[in-house]
């Protein structure tokens, strides 16, 4: 199991993310949550799981720390959500970005 070494918290981390289930700003306004779905960090898109760690330039310094961890600048969510050494990573630039802080602590 490519989660069995994780903490819990790191898990239902990664369960969320691949499921689109997250404390996300598209999700909580499908969910009547919120009333937009717009990224709260640079207010120009859905705050998905794409834009949020593929795309959303508030983040782009913790993006490209993780592409240089991974040593490639071609990052994919199938890579990022799957491959047990890119998981890790991106655990390490959900922390960096503090994104998840309120609903899982320190990531």
């Amino acid at each position: 199991r490519i989660t069995e070494d994780l903490p819990r918290r790191h898990s239902s981390l990664l369960l969320q993310l691949r499921t689109e289930h997250t404390p996300l700003n598209k999700h909580l306004h499908h969910i009547a949550k919120l009333q937009s779905p717009t990224c709260s960090s640079c207010h120009q898109k859905e705050e998905s799981v794409y834009h949020y760690i593929l795309e959303c330039p508030a983040f782009i310094r913790p993006r490209n720390i993780l592409r240089k961890s991974l040593g490639t600048q071609d990052l994919t969510l199938k890579k990022l959500l799957n491959d047990r050494k890119a998981i890790r990573k991106l655990l390490i630039f959900a922390a960096q970005t503090k994104h998840f802080q309120s609903t899982f602590g320190d990531v």
